[in-house]
């Protein structure tokens, strides 16, 4: 097996094993399961959770990062959408663009998802770990948006606003039963695309 082939295996049994623990925890209470309990819960050994997972904490948040991001990362998809633009097009529009995939996710995945990120934005410790995988978003968003900027503050202010903006989103649309993940990504980055510019009354 080759190195690509295996490491793309044992990328998709990660994702599955980080989707049955979220939904493990969801059922049995976060803080009330240990981790060997957790590993006992999804069918694995303690030392194959490990060799996937740093924590418990890891594996919860990676199954609502790996949700959200299943048509490839944040910073891929800006890449793509960049490559994909017409000349004039703002990169604040290309970042919206790159939020596509999350749509697609949110519809096929429903209450499920949402019962993960309200567990997560409920728990302290999970919220700390979402915060920095959120953290890495956007750094790598950063990288991307650099190479076409130029300045280097410019594309961490963008990339900060892209993700701050993705995150809102999905809180809202966790916390909103019957809600939909597009209307409120349009909403979110055009209040944070047209405040830049708003003047005091």
């Amino acid at each position: 097996m080759s190195n690509g082939v295996r490491d793309r295996s044992r990328e998709i049994l990660r994702t599955e094993l980080a989707d049955a623990a979220a939904t493990f925890c969801v059922e049995h209470g976060f803080d009330d399961v240990t981790a060997d309990e957790l590993a006992r819960g999804i069918g694995v050994s303690r030392a194959t959770f490990f060799r996937y997972f740093a924590s418990k904490e890891d594996a919860v948040v990676s199954a609502a990062r790996f949700a959200a991001t299943r048509a490839g990362s944040f910073a891929q998809g800006v890449a793509e959408a960049v490559e994909a633009a017409s000349p004039g097009t703002s990169l604040w529009t290309i970042v919206y663009a790159a939020t596509e995939p999350m749509v697609a996710t949110a519809e096929s995945r429903g209450d499920p998802l949402r019962a993960r990120i309200r567990m997560i934005n409920e728990v302290p410790a999970l919220k700390g770990h979402l915060a920095s995988q959120q953290r890495g978003d956007q750094s790598a968003v950063a990288e991307v948006l650099r190479e076409h900027l130029g300045d280097d503050r410019a594309a961490q202010a963008l990339a900060a606003a892209g993700v701050a903006a993705v995150d809102l989103a999905w809180h809202e649309w966790a916390h909103t039963p019957g809600s939909k993940l597009r209307p409120l990504l349009d909403a979110y980055f055009t209040a944070l695309g047209a405040v830049a510019t708003m003047k005091l009354a």
